[in-house]
């Protein structure tokens, strides 16, 4: 769907109904799509710049597009939003599985979010079907300022994209993941558990990994944030899992532990 064209009233709520949603996003009109994900609450958990105005930002892995709208709505002279269309081009664990009929039936209900979302906004916002390892100035062009939120957890090399990321940023990256709350209490050290066995999900680190994950790629640190619940949205809490136990839901309701980083290259 074009972002170009106006997108409002019954229109609106009936290609909202009829998608997947993976951000809880604040629409025109006061529709705010059932997302799995409520990203508003991080927004005053981590130092996200309160003007981009006259700045080239990235989004990477921008999915339905909470981080590159409110990138625009705060100023930015451009935003580019990359992702991946195709499931099969994540980082799979080999061998890589088939996905079902009904799953790819789902992916592409999930897909269609960003397009909606735009022609409602009536946003400029370049969504580029792009892999972070593939970024370079030739592809994607520089930026002033970057976002990556919930995203390494999904990589197999989350070194080697933020070294990619690195490629294309000359000002701030400001890093939003997922930690393990436990590794990050009794972890003396850099540590993160490999998870991945049928599903793109690979590493689980604690803070100090984070931290050198940064380093490593070339990044130097400038702030830092204790760990914060990132909390799950209505579209996950409408599909909790039957038969879970009690700390598992409290745990699901509750959200996912992030850490934030604000970076700058060496």
């Amino acid at each position: 769907m074009s972002a170009t064209v106006p997108l409002a009233g019954e229109d609106l709520a009936r290609e909202v109904a009829s998608a997947t949603w993976y951000h809880s996003l604040e629409l025109p009109g006061g529709v705010v799509t059932p997302g799995e994900y409520d990203l508003r609450p991080a927004l005053e958990r981590i130092p996200f710049p309160a003007s981009l105005a006259g700045r080239r930002c990235l989004d990477v892995g921008t999915r339905d597009g909470f981080w590159a709208f409110e990138m625009e709505r705060r100023g930015a002279e451009a935003v580019v939003g990359i992702d991946l269309d195709d499931p099969t081009e994540l980082d799979w664990p080999q061998p890589r599985p088939e996905i079902p009929p009904e799953v790819r039936a789902d992916l592409d209900a999930r897909s269609r979010c960003f397009g909606i979302a735009a022609a409602a906004h009536g946003s400029k916002v370049d969504r580029r079907n792009l892999s972070v390892y593939d970024l370079a100035p030739d592809t994607a062009g520089e930026f002033d300022f970057a976002f990556l939120g919930t995203l390494l957890l999904h990589l197999r090399d989350p070194v080697g994209a933020l070294m990619a990321v690195r490629r294309v940023t000359t000002g701030r990256l400001l890093l939003n993941e997922v930690v393990s709350t436990r590794m990050s209490v009794l972890g003396r050290g850099p540590s993160a558990a490999l998870m991945s066995e049928d599903a793109p999900f690979w590493w689980i680190p604690n803070a100090k990994a984070v931290r050198r994950y940064a380093e490593a790629a070339g990044w130097r640190v400038v702030g830092g944030g204790r760990p914060y619940l990132l909390r799950n949205g209505e579209g996950a809490l409408a599909h909790e899992r039957h038969g879970a136990g009690i700390a598992q839901r409290t745990l699901h309701r509750l959200g996912a532990p992030h850490v934030w980083l604000e970076l700058e290259p060496r």
